[in-house]
């Protein structure tokens, strides 16, 4: 049974700053399949929400890699799928 997805304002921002550098810097075309993929991965939490990696800072939270260097941050409640953030995996110091 698929849970209701809840975006949050910090994974909002990142991924239109994601969206934003791929259509400036490589193309629209890259930037629309950027957001195929990312719309792909969130249907498959909502699917199967035990899918991610538990995070090793907080218990609650998980993760599923997006790109290479992209992850999605998520916590799972009763009804719903809250996404928290998508993280570029380049910097070091991670998100949860």
């Amino acid at each position: 049974m698929e849970k209701k997805i809840v975006v949050s304002k910090r994974f909002r921002k990142s991924t239109l700053q994601i969206y934003d550098y791929l259509i400036k810097e490589r193309s629209q075309k890259i930037g629309i399949s950027f957001l195929n993929n990312l719309q792909r991965r969130v249907e498959l939490i909502s699917r199967h929400p035990e899918i991610g990696k538990p995070s090793q800072l907080r218990p609650n939270v998980r993760s599923v890699t997006l790109q290479p260097h992209n992850r999605i941050y998520y916590r799972v409640k009763i009804n719903t799928i809250e996404l928290l953030c998508l993280f570029d995996m380049r910097k070091k110091k991670l998100p949860y």
